[in-house]
């Protein structure tokens, strides 16, 4: 749960509630709450709503929690699902207050009968979209814009697509040795699939990047409770000798990834913001997300697949750099979109 300092005695600051998957620990939800820290929360008492880790997901009636909020966020990430619709994020008591969202993904998922798209869904997330208190959709890329045009179509705010809003974070700094070779590789547990992911080419990489001299970096992108998933998790990626980073502190994280000179990542946040660093990332589960991400930045070439067997191709020579200019080309454009909601909250509850 995140809770700025308290009002003064004076003056009651403004509350907004903050609606998004939190609290689990997974590393890239969690930084959206930094971001929200960092942009509203000078300004702003922040408040989680739904901040329960499972059902009911409140721990008091919704009604009550909103009446305590001047307005919501709503964000970031894959809330968006074509096929359904989660209380957490699109309650209709929300809609009792202005709501702001931002960073919002839908994923495209095809070949899964369980994830197709429904139309009474879309319904549904239309009449949502469409309630006269939606003050500003923020979404996270291109193909995300296109479904809400072409399956919401949003009339009573504006509808405008940016990079991931982590991408405006401020990040810790980093030092890097000019002589030191880091890969960075970071896996994931999933807990939908039936057979564990096999990590033989990854091994092949890593014991390969090994023997030239390169350091292995094993990141566990999480804490809490996916923490903990995703470090029993590591232990199917048999390198030994590799370091391992598992950190309850964000930034710890963030500068571990900062540190690499080339990221392997299981987990979208993991390349964001490796890309925001400058460290290239190869993609290792290629959803919708990451291919945009990458096609924003014309760096299709990151794009693979954890067990791919063309990953030592990848480094005959390494992945390039970031360009600076796409990184200051990424903050820049996150950055705009956060200074539109800023003004939007301000016009809306000020």
């Amino acid at each position: 749960m995140v809770e700025s300092s308290p009002s003064s005695a004076t003056k009651k600051r403004p509350t907004l509630g903050i609606a998004g998957f939190f609290g689990h620990g997974n590393y890239g939800d969690e930084l959206f709450l930094s971001v929200f820290e960092e942009y509203f929360g000078d300004d702003y008492d922040l408040k989680v709503l739904p901040d329960l880790p499972a059902k009911p997901y409140f721990s008091r009636p919704v009604a009550e929690m909103v009446k305590e909020v001047d307005g919501i966020l709503l964000g970031g990430g894959d809330l968006v699902r074509p096929w359904g619709t989660d209380e957490r994020y699109f309650h209709k008591e929300y809609l009792t207050k202005p709501v702001f969202a931002l960073g919002l993904g839908v994923p495209i998922r095809v070949g899964s009968p369980n994830e197709a798209e429904k139309p009474h869904i879309a319904r549904r997330y239309a009449a949502f979209f469409n309630h006269p208190n939606m003050k500003f959709v923020g979404v996270r890329d291109e193909d995300s814009r296109r479904w809400m045009e072409n399956h919401v179509a949003p009339a009573t705010a504006p509808l405008v697509a940016a990079p991931d809003i982590v991408c405006a974070l401020t990040l810790p700094e980093v030092s890097r040795d000019p002589e030191a070779k880091i890969l960075g590789i970071v896996t994931r547990q999933r807990p939908d699939r039936e057979v564990p992911d096999d990590y033989t080419q990854l091994e092949i990489l890593a014991k390969e990047m090994q023997s030239r001299g390169w350091t292995i970096r094993h990141l566990i992108l999480g804490t809490g409770i996916v923490g903990w998933r995703d470090i029993v998790n590591a232990q199917d990626l048999d390198v030994p000798g590799k370091e391992i980073v598992y950190s309850q502190d964000l930034d710890e994280l963030s500068r571990a990834i900062g540190e690499c000179t080339t990221l392997a990542s299981m987990k979208f946040h993991g390349s964001v913001v490796a890309t925001m660093y400058g460290v290239p990332s190869i993609v290792m589960i290629p959803t919708s997300k990451n291919r945009s991400f990458m096609r924003r930045i014309d760096r299709e070439d990151l794009l693979s697949k954890f067990d791919a067997k063309d990953h030592l191709d990848r480094f005959q020579p390494r992945p390039a750099d970031i360009a600076t200019e796409d990184v200051a080309m990424l903050r820049k454009q996150a950055q705009d979109l956060l200074h539109q909601v800023q003004a939007a909250v301000r016009e809306a509850i000020n």
